[in-house]
């Protein structure tokens, strides 16, 4: 059962200086839906698209991003709601926190710097369920957050006294102390050291372990990947190239973007240069004619240059967006007749 289905999203930054407006097509026409209770993940190159797709989703749409063209629907046991329809701050208030949870990029973009860590946990548990009562605050959040191996005196520490994994530890008790139905992580585990992802890792399973709510990450960590998701979406210039089962995806990539994030990954104990996609990702102002991966693609035919290729399942859950796969799609459509 799905509980999330975006339909031919397009989500631009647009700005307008001196009768000239500008474009950056950084999400383009995305299509996809997230099942209950699993673990989706969005990888791809930095610039890719896969954040501003995590803000359009989750409703955090502020100028200069401008939601152009789709459907975000969401599917609650009680209600469906389309998101991008919602108009005034109490309608978005209800479903934030509550509904939809977000976890940024930084600690610190959540955090107030000049108050105590408790103070965020009343200023979100007052305005959403309306309790005043500090004992029964104080058992709702110490149960909650000892739950997560977190200690009830960081409560009483500012910001800067804490490491910065402890303040990403917070932040998460944060978007999950009032137990919502869909979780987005944007790179939860950037700028920490290894030994801290792993906690951070492992504390984002205890969380969806106990609480059985979705979780959309965004991490352009194929590792972190590998070891958290049930799905991966890989994006590139803006659009969604290649959709699959995790294991399915590192076992068999299909197109050739995909293939190539993954021999770009080191092996242990293997010390030979690994290579990455030959150039850099295209400006999303102008990108290129039809497939946008098609300037950087070893494999690229001229048809390639003039028309987009259309996502399209390859195999039972394998979405690819590639020309390359056209000519199996028949084959594996009659594979799945016969069974």
């Amino acid at each position: 059962m799905s509980i999330l289905r975006v339909e031919n999203l397009k989500a631009h930054y647009v700005t307008r200086k001196h009768r000239k407006v500008t474009r950056v097509l950084a999400v383009d026409g995305v299509s996809f839906q997230i099942n209950k209770n699993e673990i989706y993940g969005i990888a791809g190159e930095s610039g890719c698209g896969k954040s501003t797709l995590l803000k359009a989703v989750s409703g955090l749409i502020k100028p200069p991003l401008e939601v152009v063209e789709g459907q975000v629907q969401y599917q609650f046991d009680d209600r469906d709601l389309d998101l991008l329809t919602l108009r005034g701050e109490q309608e978005r208030r209800e479903i934030r926190g509550v509904r939809i949870s977000h976890i940024p990029q930084g600690s610190m973009s959540v955090l107030n710097p000049v108050r105590r860590i408790r103070k965020s946990f009343e200023d979100i548990i007052g305005a959403h369920l309306g309790i005043k009562d500090k004992r029964e605050f104080e058992d709702m959040v110490r149960k909650h957050i000892e739950a997560l191996g977190l200690d009830w005196n960081v409560m009483h520490s500012f910001p800067h006294q804490l490491s910065g994994g402890m303040r990403q530890r917070i932040t998460i008790a944060l978007a999950t102390i009032l137990r919502p139905d869909v979780i987005f992580a944007d790179e939860p585990t950037t700028a920490l050291d290894v030994v801290v992802q792993r906690g951070v890792v492992q504390l984002i399973k205890t969380i969806k372990k106990e609480q059985q709510n979705t979780l959309v990450i965004v991490t352009h960590d194929l590792a972190i990947h590998a070891n958290l998701c049930d799905r991966l979406a890989i994006m590139y210039a803006g659009k969604i190239v290649e959709e699959a089962d995790a294991e399915a995806l590192f076992a068999d990539p299909k197109h050739p973007y995909t293939e190539m994030l993954l021999d770009s990954l080191p092996i242990v104990g293997d010390r030979t240069t690994r290579e990455s996609a030959p150039g850099a990702p295209p400006s999303l102002v102008h990108p290129p004619s039809g497939c946008r991966f098609h300037p950087r693609c070893p494999q690229a035919m001229e048809r390639c240059k003039l028309e987009a290729p259309n996502l399209i399942e390859v195999e039972i859950g394998h979405r690819v967006a590639c020309f390359l796969q056209e000519g199996i799609v028949d084959e594996n459509v009659q594979e799945f007749d016969a069974r």
